[in-house]
């Protein structure tokens, strides 16, 4: 099994790629890939917000960012 993280800029998560082996009933063996996301994902507002904001603030910026 093969697994796969895709992180953004500041190293969160986005999602999990996992390789799977299908053996249909031909006899020829196959994989898929699923697609796992974060449990928690963010509420709309904060998804709008962070159109603005940098990845992964505010861990990943400086304590002078917002002076």
């Amino acid at each position: 099994m093969l697994q796969v993280l895709e992180c953004d800029e500041a190293g969160a998560v986005t999602a999990t790629y996992t390789q799977t082996p299908v053996s249909p009933s031909d006899g020829r063996e196959t994989t898929r890939i699923d697609t796992i996301h974060p449990t928690n994902p963010k509420r709309p507002w904060q998804r709008g917000l962070d159109v603005f904001l940098p990845a992964g603030y505010p861990h990943s910026v400086t304590d002078d960012y917002t002076s």
